[in-house]
């Protein structure tokens, strides 16, 4: 298994015009500038739009807009950053017409504050008098100006630059400009210590070691570079070529100050927690890729009125998800949201359950059907190409050495839900079926992002083993709801939507191997790999014969 290539994550850069990221960065300068949030909010588009141009090349960034925004963050209530003058070198600063952005992760999906990488300095000794600070982007960017406004702040003299490692995700290499090798050689003379800055390591580490490793052939004692990581990593795990003994020749430290949450939010329940205190029994535990889970939260048993904690994502990032899920709960298909502190949204804790594929009624699949209708109609996407999705596809069938073809034609793009399985709904005790996390899965850092709205019907079909004429009453229901006959595109989706969740538990069992949740991983990728699901769909005669297409799922 841990030979296996798998593809599961995908390509989240997309095209924008630099003008949109131009006037929002403007539009949050202009709002109140008293609030510890909007400085937040401010720092992070600064640092999107930085990345940005810096992804260019031939484009100077913008005048320290991060760096200002990154010390008006750490000076709360100062004149640090005079912001009539930002905003006039923003607004008269020379950009392309076009930009790709990418979401940073850490900001956007796992809780990670800037504010965290503004007390690593600390864990260094003896403390430095110079550094040259090192983002790896796209989020090392805001974290690279944090960490420099941190030293400036303790009186250290700072440098910064960002860098884009490229090659293979598990074999990366960096190459500096001309201008990097000049700094990098200049501060090396005058015996700084340099700093690699990133949310990672990820599954590989190759980024920060390519950046080490360019340090080093740039003439930078081994000794005086350190890596700055989110989290401890699991050295013997890294999968770039030699990762652990790579690794281990270099110093790393994490950026681990105490989680900022709401007050309120007291109980710890992410990492898989929540099954706990949600579900009936282990038994019933289906398994998780834990790091990759939102951070989460009760409030304390000693709250008259209980809440539901969950990251939702800093600034811009975690507001488009609660527009979603307040859409979501406004037509009744979900619990309310409240906006929170820190990027963090709550719900009522309502007295329910998560459901099981036992709970499959006729008025299940109706609302399933119904919330699927509802998802065409209110998040529809501009035509959308189904290549990654595509390749996508192919190559996790090639690898797991299953001889079937696929053909993707999107027909009706949608931000879909991506996770329809039973405990993904909940039964209230008042006989409500609410749908649980419906703002952030389909815009992750997973595959499918933007697809056909099938993706979600063929995953509710396979998720709740639905009997032939279960199926076929769904699908029905769904046409009768949206006006869309998905019959002409299910097969395919169902092998797209069971290859890529076989290719994700594979992945996520390889990552957890030695854990509890390696054999509940490995016994849901094996139902997704089952021939009887993925080779009798890949036979459907061309009729689409709806029974045919039932029993081949079964």
């Amino acid at each position: 298994m841990a030979g296996l290539n798998l593809l599961v994550f995908r390509e989240g850069r997309r095209a924008v015009t630099s003008n949109r990221l131009r006037s929002a960065l403007l539009r949050q300068l202009s709002k109140n500038r008293g609030r510890d949030e909007a400085a937040l909010a401010a720092l992070l588009r600064a640092g999107e739009l930085e990345c940005a141009v810096c992804d260019l090349g031939e484009y100077q960034p913008l005048p320290d807009a991060t760096d200002l925004l990154a010390e008006s963050l750490l000076n709360p209530g100062s004149s640090i950053c005079d912001y009539n003058n930002l905003k006039i070198s923003i607004e008269q600063a020379i950009l392309p017409e076009k930009l790709t952005v990418s979401p940073p992760e850490g900001f956007a999906y796992y809780g990670l504050h800037p504010l965290a990488y503004s007390a690593v300095l600390q864990k260094l000794a003896p403390l430095p008098s110079r550094i040259v600070v090192i983002g790896i982007r796209t989020i090392g960017t805001t974290l690279s100006a944090v960490c420099s406004a941190a030293a400036r702040k303790m009186g250290i003299h700072a440098r910064r630059f960002t860098v884009r490692p490229d090659g293979h995700p598990y074999d990366r290499r960096t190459q500096f400009s001309p201008e990097q090798s000049e700094l990098v050689r200049c501060e090396a003379a005058a015996h700084a210590t340099f700093l690699v800055v990133d949310e990672g390591p990820g599954l590989s580490g190759s980024s920060f070691l390519s950046v080490g490793e360019a340090l080093e052939q740039a003439q930078v004692p081994r000794e005086r570079i350190t890596f700055v990581c989110s989290h401890e990593p699991r050295v013997q795990a890294l999968c770039a070529p030699d990762a652990p003994q790579r690794w281990r020749r270099f110093r790393s430290i994490v950026a681990d100050s105490p989680a900022r949450k709401p007050e309120e939010a007291q109980i710890w329940i992410g990492g898989g927690e929540w099954r706990h205190h949600l579900l009936p029994s282990e038994a019933s535990f289906p398994g998780s890729w834990v790091s990759f889970e939102r951070p989460k939260y009760l409030s304390s048993g000693a709250s008259p009125n209980r809440r539901f904690f969950k990251f939702l994502g800093l600034g811009h990032y975690g507001e488009n998800v609660f527009e979603r899920e307040s859409r979501v709960a406004d037509a009744g298909f979900g619990p309310p949201p409240r906006m929170e502190s820190d990027g963090y949204v709550s719900y009522p804790l309502i007295e329910g359950r998560p459901m099981a594929a036992d709970d499959l009624s006729e008025r299940a699949l109706a609302r399933m059907a119904g919330y699927c209708a509802f998802r065409l109609l209110n998040f529809s996407a501009e035509p959308y190409s189904t290549d990654a999705l595509q390749k996508m596809a192919e190559h996790n069938l090639a690898q797991l050495r299953l001889e079937i073809s696929v053909k993707l034609q999107v027909e009706k793009p949608v931000l879909v839900d991506g996770r329809m399985a039973p405990h993904e709904w909940l039964f209230t005790n008042g006989g409500e079926m609410l749908k649980t996390d419906s703002g952030s899965h389909g815009d992750d850092h997973f595959f499918p992002g933007i697809t056909d709205i099938v993706w979600d019907l063929a995953g509710a079909i396979v998720e709740w083993k639905m009997k032939p004429d279960q199926a076929a009453a769904f699908l029905d229901m769904y046409r009768k709801a949206s006006g869309d006959n998905a019959l002409p595109r299910i097969t395919e989706f169902i092998k797209a939507y069971t290859v890529f969740r076989a290719a994700y538990c594979m992945m996520a069992a390889n990552a957890m191997r030695g854990t509890e949740e390696e054999a509940r991983l490995e016994q849901a990728g094996a139902y997704y790999r089952n021939p009887l699901i993925l080779n009798l769909v890949g036979s459907l005669k061309e009729s689409m014969d709806m029974q045919c297409l039932c029993s081949s799922i079964l």
